[in-house]
């Protein structure tokens, strides 16, 4: 998935975040290296930057006093990989730098977790690295700009860090295209990939279905029809097309002949009430209502405290 801005003369948009790690100045920093650098207890190296808002110059800190980042998009790690690159960094050392920044008793990686494990398998005592102040919504930006736009990066990593850094951070879908020079669209139709069954979502990241399945199996109703479906889908290699068709077919527990015109129109309406609404909060939103639509319920779901207390503000409830 590649971000691209119209037109050939305008540059890619890469994000508040990535523009400022790309544009900052070297900054003079002063390292002391441990003479022990195998231990992962040893105290950090102190490393001290002319100014905390630009780049360090690299230095070199030991690989056991670096931590992995808790804002990593990538849940899966392919071993073989790793091997290649770990055999690569035998053979010629690692030229590119990790990004870190300072943390209790040693550094937390912001991006390069790949070349970090692979260092770490490759036997090396320290890694190249950049050290920069970021807070935790700069660190978790930088970590998701690095990875989103990888190619071998599954559709579900994506859709699972654009909602966690959505929700943790209160930003709308607007706010993460803008930042991450996406469309809102690409960024809208990813989140929504995480109301996907886990059976479903674990297709996806294998690679036996892909987005764009993923994208019509939401047209299905939830539940075990929809697991089915994605299953026949994955087995039969059906086209998206093929999905969607299915889909509309069979748009709940009845057939579309048992459905009135007015049944039609009422869910079409509820549907789009339940995006308009879940985009402007930043969560999932469902509407239940009787045939009349006279009366009825609306939820809304959260995934944490900082989420929920994120809802409430954005309600304007004040919660004591």
């Amino acid at each position: 998935m590649e971000a691209t801005s119209k037109g050939s003369d305008r540059p890619r948009k890469l994000g508040r975040g990535l523009t400022s790690l790309l544009s900052s100045g070297p900054a003079e920093v002063s390292v002391h290296i441990p003479t022990a650098p195998d231990s992962r207890h040893m105290a950090a190296p102190s490393v001290a930057a002319a100014d905390g808002d630009v780049l360090s110059d690299v230095v070199r800190l030991p690989v056991g006093s670096v931590s992995p980042s808790p804002f990593q998009p990538r849940r899966t790690w392919d071993p073989a990989t790793l091997t290649a690159l770990a055999d690569s960094i035998r053979r010629t050392g690692l030229l590119q730098p990790i990004l870190v920044r300072r943390a209790v008793g040693g550094f937390e990686l912001v991006a390069g977790e790949r070349r970090w494990r692979a260092a770490t398998e490759a036997g090396l005592s320290h890694i190249p690295a950049i050290v920069k102040t970021l807070t935790d919504e700069q660190a978790a930006e930088h970590a998701l700009i690095e990875n989103v736009q990888r190619e071998d990066l599954n559709a579900m990593d994506r859709a699972h860090a654009l909602r966690t850094l959505g929700d943790r951070f209160s930003l709308t879908h607007q706010h993460l295209a803008e930042r991450l020079g996406l469309d809102r669209s690409t960024v809208a139709n990813l989140i929504r990939l995480t109301e996907l069954e886990p059976a479903i979502a674990a297709l996806i990241s294998a690679g036996s279905l892909s987005a764009g399945h993923g994208k019509a199996l939401l047209g299905a109703p939830s539940g075990p029809s929809r697991i089915s479906l994605a299953e026949r889908a994955a087995k039969h290699q059906l086209s998206v097309r093929e999905i969607e068709r299915l889909c509309k077919a069979h748009p709940g527990p009845r057939a579309v002949s048992q459905v009135n015109d007015r049944d039609q129109a009422r869910l079409a309406v509820l549907g789009d009430l339940q995006r308009q609404i879940g985009q402007q909060l930043g969560t999932k939103v469902s509407i239940v209502t009787d045939r009349r639509g006279k009366k009825g319920r609306v939820t809304l779901e959260f995934y944490g405290l900082d989420h929920f207390d994120s809802l409430m503000t954005r309600l304007g409830v004040k919660v004591h």
